[in-house]
């Protein structure tokens, strides 16, 4: 079976991150899409989250992402080729 994949890269408010992130995969698993990756770390604004989701066609992600931008402390989204690795700094004691 042939499934349609997208990436997505947001970040969310510092108000209240674990209940929006709460509320994104409550989207996620209602509209029966599979998460197949998900990364999270600190950024400036908050919490930058990347989603990597697959359904069998394209619909039920794009009413995904509408229905993201409807929930409350998340910024911008965008749609990413793949997950990006954030770089890690390494401390280095001298």
């Amino acid at each position: 079976m042939n499934t349609t994949q997208k990436s997505y890269r947001f970040c969310i408010e510092p108000d209240d991150p674990i209940a929006t992130l709460e509320a994104v995969l409550a989207i996620v698993r209602r509209l029966g899409i599979e998460l197949r990756g998900m990364r999270t770390s600190s950024c400036p604004q908050g919490l930058d989250v990347q989603l990597r989701l697959a359904a069998p066609e394209e619909d039920p992600l794009t009413l995904c992402r509408m229905r993201l931008h409807n929930v409350v402390g998340i910024l911008a989204i965008r749609e990413m080729p793949t997950l990006v690795a954030v770089p890690r700094r390494v401390a280095v004691s001298r």
